[in-house]
């Protein structure tokens, strides 16, 4: 029986001589080009990168695949490619995707270059990104630096999604919507700062995939109780969420509750919150008092509840007793 042609493969061959560079970037690109799976074109385009082989012909390819292909996953893996690899002739592809893209997926990726890669070449572009987030942060309410955070959650939520477009006029329900009717909103904003942010995830997740129903949310008193009642939050064992770092950004924060998130862990980040007086992690999966708390100088309430905490380490004991409440 014919073994069937996959990037594992190919690349597998390549690294064993069996393939040239030149070949396995041929049978490479005719499964992007081809295949309707698409995890096997991004698992294509990882090998791609792997086996090193760059030429005008392929930018070309993924240069159209950036610009049009219909999968915003596709996009998102290719314009990671073309940073890389290829920064100073995608310049122009570059500019043309900040100006007409509408996936977070895609934008994410050229926020994070510009954050983490340093590249010279994408510091032309910098300007083109400055003004999208300015008009992204405007639409939601927001000063700019704080809208980066949105957009990683925005990510989060489009993750896997072939087509799953940004909508910060969305994060106004969430101003209106609260768990218990007349009580504190899941989002607080106070002069383009974000001063409150009840954030569960799979609620949030849920209610964006549902937006034609979302009016009829409004008239709930016990909302939470009406998300408990589809199936848990219609959480499946493969859906998990991790806190983006750029929630260190939200420095005006002032509450913070991330209740029934499924949390291991939290992003060191989480320690740029220096005015954070309240912090709810109660009923995820942490397994002990994450040591980055003992820095939120300003925290005054901290609920532990729900988790699988065995005792308070004698490094954040002081700490922890220096709190008005503190519950686990």
């Amino acid at each position: 029986m014919k073994e069937s042609l996959t990037p594992e493969k190919i690349q597998k061959d390549f690294s064993t001589g069996d393939l040239s560079k030149e070949n396995a970037a041929e049978l490479l690109i005719s499964l992007i080009e081809s295949s309707d799976n698409a995890e096997i074109r991004v698992d294509s385009i990882k090998a791609l990168e792997k086996i090193n082989f760059q030429n005008e012909n392929i930018f070309k390819i993924l240069e159209n695949y950036l610009i049009s292909d219909e999968n915003a996953v596709i996009r998102a893996s290719v314009a990671s490619y073309i940073i890389e690899n290829f920064p100073e002739d995608g310049l122009s592809a570059f500019r043309w995707v900040i100006q007409h893209e509408d996936s977070p997926l895609v934008m994410k990726i050229f926020f994070d270059a510009i954050e983490k890669l340093g590249n010279p070449q994408l510091k032309l572009i910098e300007k083109d990104l400055t003004n999208w987030i300015d008009k992204y942060a405007t639409k939601i309410g927001i000063v700019p630096r704080e809208a980066i955070f949105f957009l990683d959650l925005e990510a989060c939520f489009a993750k896997g999604k072939r087509k799953y477009k940004i909508d910060p006029i969305f994060y106004k329900h969430f101003e209106k919507l609260s768990n218990i009717k007349n009580g504190e909103p899941w989002l607080v904003i106070k002069n383009k700062h974000v001063n409150v942010l009840n954030l569960n995830y799979f609620t949030w997740k849920w209610v964006k995939e549902n937006s034609d129903i979302v009016n009829s949310l409004y008239k709930f008193k016990y909302l939470d109780a009406y998300f408990n009642s589809l199936n848990k939050y219609n959480i499946n064992d493969k859906d998990f969420f991790e806190i983006p770092n750029s929630i260190g950004k939200l420095t005006y924060l002032k509450k913070l509750t991330l209740m029934r998130n499924r949390l291991q862990k939290i992003p060191e980040s989480l320690g740029a919150l220096n005015s954070l007086k309240e912090l709810d992690l109660s009923y995820n999966n942490f397994y002990e008092i994450p040591q980055i708390i003992g820095g939120l100088n300003s925290l005054e309430k901290l609920n532990l509840k729900g988790n699988k905490i065995q005792k308070i380490p004698d490094s954040l004991r002081l700490f922890l007793d220096s709190l008005e409440n503190f519950i686990y």
